[in-house]
């Protein structure tokens, strides 16, 4: 008699920050099928950074405030996965999606399209957005970075840059690269 009904139980010993965002990760990776128990064993030393984590992945990073626009999302959606939908409010430094590439990449969501007293049958097809991905405290905990704040209102819930300003942050990118550089002339 099989007990287990063609399941498989699988046990590990993980720190728990390898835990945040795991849970709704496997839900839907095997659509709602996984069971996910965790027990406390422990204290233990700092073991490294966890490989595999969303820090891997790069931004969508809005330049300009106001409502994102249908016509700017539609650009962006081809660049990665939107996490604002048409008429959210934006603003800089908030990141409004996932880009397919790793590294930031600053676009404007509030772009509106030229208007024109010429109308022709190409410029005015159907423009469409794949919904937004609204993500939990727990999941963005897990998918920030560490230049990244969450901001927790009544109304959402947002990640943003630490430093809104993109000079800033271009310079402060520029600056840890210089000393990971440095640091690794020392030991070689």
């Amino acid at each position: 008699e099989d007990v287990n009904q063609g399941s498989v139980r699988m046990v590990f010993e993980i720190p728990s920050r390898g835990l945040l965002g795991f849970g709704p990760e496997a839900a839907t990776l095997t659509r709602g099928s996984a069971v996910v128990n965790h027990v406390f064993l422990e204290m233990r030393e700092h073991a490294g950074n966890l490989l595999g984590v969303a820090g891997d992945k790069g931004k969508l990073v809005s330049n300009a405030s106001g409502k994102a626009t249908l016509f700017a999302l539609t650009s962006m959606a081809e660049r990665g996965q939107l996490f604002v939908s048409p008429g959210d409010e934006v603003y800089p430094g908030m990141v409004v999606g996932e880009a397919s590439r790793a590294g930031d990449m600053e676009v404007n969501p509030v772009k509106a399209k030229a208007s024109s007293n010429m109308r022709t049958q190409a410029k005015d097809e159907k423009l469409y957005v794949p919904p937004a991905r609204k993500m939990t405290v727990e999941e963005l905990i897990a998918y920030m970075n560490e230049d990244e704040k969450i901001e927790v209102t009544p109304v959402s819930i947002r990640l943003r840059k630490a430093e809104l300003d993109s000079g800033i942050r271009s310079r402060l990118a520029r600056g840890k690269k210089s000393k990971i550089k440095a640091a690794r002339e020392k030991k070689g």
